[in-house]
């Protein structure tokens, strides 16, 4: 693609990775300059893969806010605009600030405000194909099929110069769900794992909660018979990405950091419930799936009618067995 481009980047977490081989597959191919705008945690995230020139910060995007970008993307000038959110709102944007050529999925009525229209299969499509498809129209080559993540020399050094006292080696749990409380896990089953860990490896556990889930990670931390075996700390998405990649192995409910787990080549067991996994599908050798199959799942329901069986079907006994079997493969190789 010729001309200065700009993509809209997603709002969650775990879509801002599995975004990453359509945004390579930008990158590659693409002459002008490169922007993304987005949540300021994105350029943290991609620090390291090379895939943007600028980077345009939206972190709220209220009616003010909007006038205000637009008039400043329209100063700038933009040939080409990708949008991966699927909301009216961002479509609006770049209508707003003139860009020319404004590709998005016409979704959410927005289609009067894309000229570059993709239509939406009805059924369940994963995600890293359904942004691959925006590389298709684009008639761009697909330079790769999974997400991928890397910390800089600079970042590793930073971390571990605040971070002298981690006791290595250890684990990760990430105990939280954006989404809604049907994607997590029981407290107690996350105790009771932490144990099991402690006691067969001397592992220590840390659990990286965002700041609104800090309660949870507390309540988990007083479950737990091994006090000592557990830890809690706070950090944005940076820190998080150096944390996870030195770790043993990541244990995670089905959201964000799992993506970043497995995108680090860190083993990476998710707790599968509510969710159609397929969305979440693309190719890795580091996500290990563990589920119940229960006659209600999934019901991609963000608040659980049901007593939660999904996730309580999930035994800590179940995961943990996998993650002696893997670690015991990964020794014997």
């Amino acid at each position: 693609m010729t001309g200065r481009t700009i993509v809209y980047l997603p709002n969650w977490l775990g879509d801002m990775v599995m975004a990453i081989p359509l945004l390579h597959s930008v990158r590659r191919q693409t002459d002008g300059e490169l922007w993304f705008c987005g949540k300021t945690k994105a350029i943290h995230l991609y620090n390291g893969l090379d895939l943007f020139d600028r980077f345009f910060p939206i972190d709220k995007i209220g009616p003010l806010d909007m006038l205000r970008a637009s008039s400043i993307l329209r100063r700038i000038g933009f040939t080409t605009g990708i949008v991966l959110p699927h909301s009216f709102r961002a479509a609006l944007l770049f209508f707003l600030a003139g860009v020319k050529r404004r590709i998005g999925y016409a979704k959410n009525f927005r289609g009067v405000i894309l000229n570059g229209k993709l239509r939406a299969k009805r059924e369940v499509e994963p995600t890293v194909e359904h942004y691959l498809k925006i590389a298709d129209f684009l008639n761009l080559k697909r330079t790769c099929e999974s997400p991928f993540l890397r910390v800089t020399e600079d970042e590793e050094r930073r971390f571990f110069e605040i971070n002298e006292n981690l006791k290595v080696p250890y684990a990760v749990f990430s105990v939280g769900a954006k989404y809604g409380p049907s994607k997590c896990w029981p407290e107690e089953y996350f105790a009771k794992l932490a144990d099991m860990i402690f006691e067969e490896y001397g592992m220590k556990v840390y659990i990286l909660p965002d700041f609104d889930e800090r309660k949870k990670a507390e309540r988990i931390r007083d479950l737990s018979k091994k006090k000592d075996g557990i830890e809690i700390r706070y950090m944005g998405v940076r820190d998080l990405k150096v944390f996870i990649s030195n770790a043993c192995f990541l244990v995670s409910n089905d959201t964000g950091p799992r993506h970043i787990g497995s995108s680090l080549g860190v083993p990476t067991f998710v707790l599968i419930g509510p969710m159609d996994e397929r969305y979440t599908e693309y190719p890795s050798d580091m996500t290990f799936k563990l589920k119940a199959s229960v006659p209600c799942s999934p019901c991609n329901k963000r608040v659980c009618e049901r007593g939660h069986e999904c996730m309580k079907a999930i035994k800590p006994q179940m995961v943990f067995d996998k993650i002696k079997e893997c670690l015991n493969l990964g020794r014997s190789q």
